[in-house]
């Protein structure tokens, strides 16, 4: 019995969250030499917060007998300490660190003489302003029905639990001068999920990746209009 009652408080202990903690880490995509430039900064300004403040935290639900699982739907994901699969996101802001990365991004690019992140629009030529729709987070815990004892069922190799991120942001160019907006568009990522095993954690942060995706494809439909943008600029 001693033996059953040390696997199980280990149990307890790796779903109480044991997992280390997530980072933001964005490294940008890489392009080629453009082509055309527009001879003009741009300018990256925090993005707009559109997410409904609503999360909604069941994982200790998991302990109550003939439950299958705990759950969460995070709306707001980096506001929770503790995740199906790991602790608290850390050095994570999306309305800042979103449009940074967007700035990385449109560097990269070179499409503009200069890009750059900042909270005010100064003497920019055009103005990228961001809105963040969704950053949607849910996760459940997999207990089998089993309370406290579900756990155990990990070790021989039944599924934890599973994992979702979504995301979804809207992006706009704007010139700084008139306020005429040159480019709109929403960018939504296919969702991400997986399974996770207690010997193979899935990586349930994987918001850089997806927004790197979105910012390639951002980036080349700016540089598909970028002769329409240039004339609507020096009109």
């Amino acid at each position: 019995m001693r033996r059953y009652a040390v696997l199980i408080l280990f149990a307890l202990f790796l779903a109480s969250g044991c997992a280390t903690q997530k980072s933001w880490v964005y490294s940008a995509n890489s392009y080629g030499e453009a082509s055309n430039q527009i001879n003009k900064s741009v300018v990256v300004l925090p993005f707009q917060d559109a997410r409904p403040n609503i999360n909604s935290n069941y994982w200790a639900m998991y302990l109550i007998p003939v439950m299958p699982f705990g759950w969460q739907t995070l709306n707001v994901p980096e506001g929770q300490p503790m995740h199906i699969f790991s602790g608290l996101w850390t050095n994570y802001k999306p309305t800042e660190d979103y449009p940074k990365a967007l700035a990385e991004e449109l560097t990269n690019s070179r499409l503009f003489k200069e890009a750059y992140f900042d909270f005010k629009k100064g003497d920019s030529g055009c103005v990228v302003k961001g809105k963040i729709l969704t950053t949607r987070y849910s996760g459940k815990m997999i207990t089998y029905g089993l309370s406290a004892y579900g756990p155990l069922l990990w070790f021989v190799g039944f599924p934890a639990g599973t994992v979702a991120n979504e995301l979804s942001v809207e992006l706009s160019l704007v010139d700084t001068q008139s306020d005429n907006v040159l480019f709109t568009n929403t960018y939504t990522a296919p969702e991400y999920s997986r399974v996770g095993w207690l010997y193979v954690m899935p990586n349930e942060f994987n918001y850089p990746t997806m927004l790197k995706d979105l910012y390639k494809k951002f980036i080349e439909d700016v540089r598909g209009r970028l002769s329409e943008i240039s004339t609507n600029l020096n009109e």
